[in-house]
């Protein structure tokens, strides 16, 4: 910024003086300019009069609202201290330390001393909670917590919505002498087996009823077979329990039938009368696949054993060629199909054996065992989780059906399965 010149500077001077004091006569003054006299001049900050300043000096805003808090405090408990309160109890929930529990407690009988002695007994009560919890945090309940949190609450519908007090305090009493209780112990491990036994009782008992009613649809013969797994799982469970422990799963299975029976709940089927014979073989293969158990003739068994990996391929397809059995010996001449085979199946020539090709059952295309079948130039194979040698009693009874028919042992039936009638081999 650039001075004006000494002479217009002098001038300006002049005419603001004439301007605040008037103007001076021109008779009375005059004006001689001498270069001599000119020195420079050096301007000073004006000192302005406080009354004179238009800047307000406007008073903080935080002194002011305390001042007016002091000079008007609020009497009684209000809103802001119960919120003061939730939120002490927010951080012991968050965590409970020491530095919190003081800070609740601190923050309580401040309210206390606030609020009108008709409900001082509720803070009290919370008092005692807090104890606890800042003597006894190693032992800290959830319900400690929570029954502080009603403790507000309590307070809030008091003081604020005007709630009488006298419920809300008996409410506390009772909960304080259920919180000073000690906690209920854990069932021991008996109960729970104990426990669990029954429901796996009740849970036989339904899929008994569900096998009941699926059998008597051929549609439903898939769910059917998912019942049967279910009870053969909980038989094989019941049967790993010690034997005091061991529910009676026959006699619940007979009053389940007889109870849904007796309901009618479906109208009965009818059927052909069916006509009992001797069973047609004394030896047979107890089998289980997809939990159902059935029979094969043992003397239709041309072999038996676990399958292979390389063997599921074949299984899958429907079609299973005997030279498989062979695995990666089949080409040494010494190495003989028939010698892994028995029965009518292993008295066939050794070239004709390695051209047979058995269909493999649709049901029974998994499992852990692989069993051949074979009478009479037909056979079939089958895969099934395991199987294990029986005598057929004499007291037995075989009843012809719509498929091969059945076996009853001791009143159990026994679907069978045999190669006649199955298959052919090509």
């Amino acid at each position: 910024m650039n001075l004006p010149d000494d002479k217009e500077f002098d001038l300006a001077v002049e005419k603001a003086i004439d301007e605040i004091f008037g103007a001076a006569k021109q008779e009375e003054i005059t004006l001689v300019e001498d270069d001599s006299l000119k020195t420079p001049l050096e301007l000073e900050p004006i000192e302005k009069e406080e009354e004179e300043s238009k800047v307000i000096d406007f008073p903080n805003i935080d002194d002011l609202l305390e001042t007016e808090e002091e000079s008007h405090p609020e009497k009684g408990l209000t809103q802001k201290d119960l919120e003061r309160l939730a939120a002490a109890l927010l951080s012991l929930e968050w965590e409970l330390t020491p530095e919190n529990c003081f800070e609740f407690l601190t923050a309580l009988e401040e309210a206390k001393q606030k609020s009108d002695p008709e409900i001082h007994e509720i803070f009290d009560i919370m008092h005692e909670v807090g104890i606890w919890l800042r003597d006894r945090s190693h032992e800290a309940r959830p319900e400690w917590l929570h029954f502080l949190h009603q403790g507000i609450v309590a307070l809030n519908l008091i003081t604020i919505h005007g709630k009488e007090a006298k419920p809300y305090i008996s409410h506390l009493k009772k909960g304080l002498a259920k919180l000073a209780s000690p906690p209920e112990k854990a069932p021991s491990e008996e109960k729970i087996l104990d426990e669990m036994i029954k429901k796996l009782a009740v849970d036989y008992q339904r899929f008994v009823l569900f096998n009941w009613l699926f059998e008597r649809s051929s549609r439903l013969r898939s769910w059917q077979r998912i019942c049967q797994r279910a009870i053969s799982e909980i038989e094989d469970l019941v049967q790993r329990l010690p034997p005091e422990k061991q529910p009676d799963l026959k006699a619940l299975a007979e009053n389940t039938l007889k109870k849904l029976k007796g309901k009618k709940i479906i109208a009965p089927v009818s059927r052909p009368k069916e006509e009992t014979a001797k069973p047609p073989f004394t030896a047979a293969y107890v089998c289980e696949s997809s939990f159902r158990k059935f029979l094969v003739p043992a003397e239709e068994v041309a072999f038996i054993g676990p399958i292979k990996d390389n063997w599921q391929e074949a299984l899958q397809k429907g079609h299973f060629p005997l030279k498989i059995l062979l695995g990666p010996w089949g080409f040494l001449p010494f190495v003989k199909l028939k010698n892994k085979l028995s029965g009518e199946l292993a008295q066939k020539e050794e070239e004709e054996l390695r051209s047979i090709v058995l269909p493999v059952l649709k049901d029974f295309q998994e499992g852990d065992l692989l069993l051949l079948l074979w009478k009479k130039d037909k056979g079939v194979a089958l895969a099934v989780d395991n199987s294990e040698p029986m005598n057929i009693p004499e007291q037995a009874q075989f009843i012809k059906d719509e498929h091969q028919g059945k076996i009853i042992i001791n009143g159990e039936e026994y679907p069978v399965i045999m190669a006649e009638g199955l298959g052919n081999a090509s």
